[in-house]
């Protein structure tokens, strides 16, 4: 008998890790001697470099081949970067400060030389691509990488979205206009290649851009400002002894690729720098949180010894929330980001405290201990109270001029059931995991376009066994609530019984309401803002209400940008997913 994932799913959260994901599945690598955590100073915005576009105009950042120190302890590393032309960007990138409705160019030069993960590029995948008229003939990526920049979270006219086609190759460049019509949030721009999108990330193409408005003007007067605010991009990353990057291949013996379905790093890296120390005044700090991951979540804590030290979510992807909300503990997907403020003003000089990380891998049913297969990653970084004062303003109680408008209530245009399915092989190991059990070749969803200006209920109904951040381009939406379903009737009913055949069943797949289980559940507080990456937990439908223009709440102009006509994506933004080929288009009209 095959045993798929969602079997072992159903039969209990012991057996929701399939025998692809066991020990002899994961290689591992031991970590290189003498990599000391909290030796490393914390790379600030100072150290990553700013392009201030709070002025309009326009900025050029080149995309080069780069060698980088993650630790002293390890030799340099073969990198990618983004890189302006005065930076010395080794890893990562420049943080781009905009305004709100101050327009502005972003001149992107491919100058990549060959690739340093190109022992791990998976040729079957893009001659796959190739094939389906996705990828050029005659494309060679290992010496030649392509790329787009992608705004994540960013409302962008669909011609400068950076989409997973909009590459482009050596010796050329794009010019991507940016309206920034959308209110304050925390986005990022990163690459977005078809098929290698998780080799060029984790290679360093990746940083941060920040929009600004009246409510968050980033002056201190409101909200800690620099030197009181901080990104931490935090991706776990591998290495070998001689301080290379590390990516391993698929291990096991039934699907032998480089493609593996998940990478889970040993070592916590933070804006570029392995376990990183941070000193901090007195008072509060201000941390744009970003998962930069390619596939692991997060469950962090800030702890100071055994006890966990409180602190605000003040934003989510999208902007700032309401009200702040206290919290002891945050969890976050791949793609996910968080505005955190965390006050050091009543701790002794000398407090140590630590960004600990108590997330499951895979998320969040895997097993725990390195012996079972799981892959623990439980510190990240230290942050050390001196004895300086620092910005100790109060917290605002409400966060935002105007409330956020609420898409509860508003007419809905359409409710679509959208599935997450995996493709398995004899031994129920993945393949390939699918959006509505298609491939992102298929053109099916031109047939089911979205209209511009209106307000869609999409249900995320997870049929596998792990937790996916799914992530829309364009939009920014809102967490309706959460709901388990009978997923083996569900399957069986829409794809037939395992194993599950890709591209069968209706396109979009049937609804998912006869086989709910339970009552919904709400998002929490935190999650009450405005998204554009959602965890969507196994065994559950997650609802979330999608504006397709900024006049799509009952007239009500939303705070998300402007409205735009055309072809846009949507995916896992677990890396190894998108890339294998969890994502999907979809078309405004």
């Amino acid at each position: 008998m095959t045993i798929s994932r969602r079997r072992l799913f159903q039969a209990g959260a012991g057996l929701a890790i399939p025998v692809a994901f066991g020990p002899a599945a994961r290689a591992t690598a031991a970590v290189p001697a003498g990599l000391t955590m909290f030796t490393e100073q914390l790379p600030t915005l100072a150290d990553l470099g700013v392009i201030d576009a709070t002025g309009g105009g326009s900025a050029t950042i080149r995309m080069v081949n780069a060698v980088h120190r993650f630790h002293g302890a390890l030799g340099p590393a073969d990198t990618f970067a983004y890189r302006t032309s005065a930076g010395a960007q080794s890893y990562l990138g420049p943080v781009i400060v905009a305004r709100r409705d101050v327009p502005f160019d972003l001149t992107v030069r491919n100058e990549l030389g060959a690739h340093p993960l190109a022992f791990a590029i998976d040729d079957e995948l893009v001659e796959q691509a190739v094939e389906e008229g996705l990828v050029a003939a005659g494309t060679n990526d290992a010496v030649a990488p392509r790329a787009a920049v992608h705004l994540h979270g960013g409302n962008t006219r669909p011609e400068f979205d950076g989409g997973p086609l909009d590459v482009f190759l050596p010796g050329t460049e794009f010019v991507y206009s940016y309206e920034n019509r959308q209110e304050s949030a925390g986005l990022w721009y990163h690459d977005h290649a078809l098929a290698i999108t998780r080799l060029n990330v984790y290679a360093g193409l990746a940083s941060g851009y920040l929009i600004r408005d009246d409510n968050d003007p980033g002056d201190g007067s409101r909200l800690p400002a620099p030197p009181y605010e901080v990104p931490l991009v935090i991706q776990d990353r591998m290495f070998t002894q001689e301080g290379t990057l590390a990516y391993p291949a698929n291990q096991n013996p039934t699907t032998p690729r480089p493609w593996a379905p998940e990478f889970f790093g040993d070592v916590a890296t933070v804006n570029g720098k392995v376990w990183p120390n941070l000193d901090v005044a007195k008072g509060k700090y201000r941390f744009r949180v970003y998962n930069g991951s390619n596939a692991r979540f997060y469950l962090l804590k800030f702890m100071i010894g055994a006890n966990a030290h409180n602190f605000h979510q003040i934003g989510t992807d999208g902007g700032l929330l309401d009200a702040p909300v206290q919290m002891n503990k945050l969890t976050l997907g791949p793609g996910e980001r968080a505005d955190l403020v965390v006050d050091f003003a009543g701790l002794p000089t000398g407090a140590a405290v630590i960004l600990t990380n108590n997330a499951r891998t895979p998320f969040p049913d895997g097993p725990q201990a390195t012996r079972r297969g799981g892959a623990p990653l439980p510190q990240i970084m230290r942050f050390t109270v001196t004895g300086a004062s620092g910005y100790t303003a109060p917290l605002p109680a409400t966060l935002r001029s105007v409330p956020i408008t609420r898409l509860a209530g508003q007419p809905v245009a359409a409710t679509r059931t959208m599935s997450l399915v995996e493709i398995l092989d004899a031994a129920g190991a993945p393949l390939t995991a699918l959006l509505n059990n298609r491939s992102f070749a298929s053109v099916d969803y031109r047939g089911v376009p979205v209209g511009q200006d209106t307000l869609e209920v999409w249900e995320l109904a997870n049929t596998t066994g792990d937790a996916h951040p799914i992530h829309l381009h364009f939009t920014q939406f809102q967490v309706l609530n959460r709901q388990r379903f009978a997923v083996s009737q569900y399957t069986e009913a829409a794809y037939g019984v395992d194993p599950l055949e890709p591209g069968t069943g209706l396109y979009l797949p049937p609804s998912v309401t006869p086989y709910l289980v339970g009552g919904a559940a709400p998002p929490p507080a935190n999650e009450r803002g405005w998204k554009d990456t959602v965890a969507a937990m196994p065994g559950e439908v997650t609802r979330i209400l999608v504006p397709f223009g900024a006049n799509a709440a009952g007239g009500a102009p939303l705070a998300i940008g402007a409205s735009y006509t055309g072809e846009y994506v949507w995916h896992c933004h677990i890396l190894e997913h998108e890339d294998n080929d969890m994502m999907q288009r979809y078309v405004i009209a």
